[in-house]
C-alpha cells in the first residue's frame, strides 16, 4: 500500500485512489458476505442460522414509519450487487475456495 498523502484538493475518490485503499462501505460489505459463507457452513440446529431463518410474528404491532433494515435484508442486497440471489448463495458456499474468491472479488469489482 502506498502511504502518499493527497495534497489536492479532490475530493475523498481521488485520495482512495493516490492511497490504494478499499473503501470502507466495500470492506464491510466483504465481511458480511464472510460471515454470511459461515452461516451457511453451520449445521441446522445452530442458533446463528437458524436466526438468519427466523420470522417475527405477525401479531405484534408495527412501529409507525419504515421498518429498520435488518442484517438479512442487508446482505440481501450486497448478493444482488454482485449479481447473485439467495439460493444461488447457497449452492455456492459449498466449495469453500470458490466462495472465498467471490467475496475477495467483490471488494474490488464494484469499487
Amino acid at each position: 500500500m502506498c502511504l502518499a498523502a493527497s495534497t489536492t484538493t479532490g475530493g475523498h475518490s481521488e485520495n482512495y485512489l493516490i492511497l490504494s485503499v478499499p473503501r470502507m462501505d466495500l470492506i464491510i460489505k466483504e465481511r458480511r458476505l464472510r460471515w454470511l459463507g459461515h452461516l451457511l457452513h453451520m449445521e441446522d440446529d445452530r442458533i446463528p442460522k437458524q436466526a438468519i431463518r427466523w420470522q417475527m410474528d405477525s401479531c405484534t404491532r408495527r412501529r409507525p414509519g419504515r421498518p429498520r433494515l435488518n442484517w438479512v435484508v442487508t446482505v440481501t442486497r450486497d448478493l444482488k450487487s454482485i449479481g447473485m440471489v439467495w439460493e444461488e448463495a447457497e449452492q455456492a458456499a459449498v466449495d469453500r475456495e470458490d466462495w472465498r474468491r467471490r467475496v475477495d472479488q467483490c471488494v474490488f469489482d464494484t469499487g
